[in-house]
């Protein structure tokens, strides 16, 4: 499933690039069991936090997908969209369970916002990956753990599974 939010992402100028990620969150809680949404989060900045639901796949694991503008420098790769989040060197996609109806500033069952977040990183993506996934217009995937060593959701910063290819 194609996430999207506000306008589809474009390149802006022949520097960027635009290239899909797919995210693969690995049998993930089902986040009806504790009363949440599980989606990929987009940068909005209105009062209501906002994510994208995946598309379950048959084994129980969920897949997410979004479209990136990206530059790329000499020394630097810079990635941005509307699901893109962080400062320029340290980018990430956020993938949250949000309790239900729950809005900025609200508190429910002890959460503040979130129940949990995922940090799925972009700085380990190099040139040649995007240049390869413009070229055969591929989305780069990549694979994550959707349950942490407490049993809950996984959070935080999270490893790839072998990396994004």
């Amino acid at each position: 499933m194609k996430a999207r939010s506000k306008a589809p992402a474009r390149p802006k100028g022949d520097a960027e690039k635009l290239v899909r990620l797919r995210i693969i969150c690995i049998k993930p809680l089902d986040p009806d069991l504790f009363g949440a949404e599980f989606g990929l989060q987009d940068n909005s900045t209105t009062t209501d936090w906002i994510i994208h639901p995946g598309e379950k796949q048959a084994n129980g694991d969920m897949r997410f997908e979004c479209e990136c503008r990206v530059k790329i420098g000499t020394n630097s790769v810079n990635f941005l969209g509307a699901f893109v989040h962080g400062p320029p060197a340290e980018r990430f996609l956020y993938l949250s369970w949000k309790p239900k109806g729950l809005r900025p500033g609200q508190t429910e069952q002890g959460f503040h916002g979130w129940a949990r977040r995922m940090k799925v990183h972009l700085n380990t993506i190099t040139p040649t990956q995007i240049e390869q996934a413009v070229h055969t217009e591929s989305p780069l995937q990549a694979w994550v753990a959707g349950t942490a060593g407490d049993g809950g959701p996984n959070c935080a910063s999270v490893s790839l599974i072998d990396g994004w290819r």
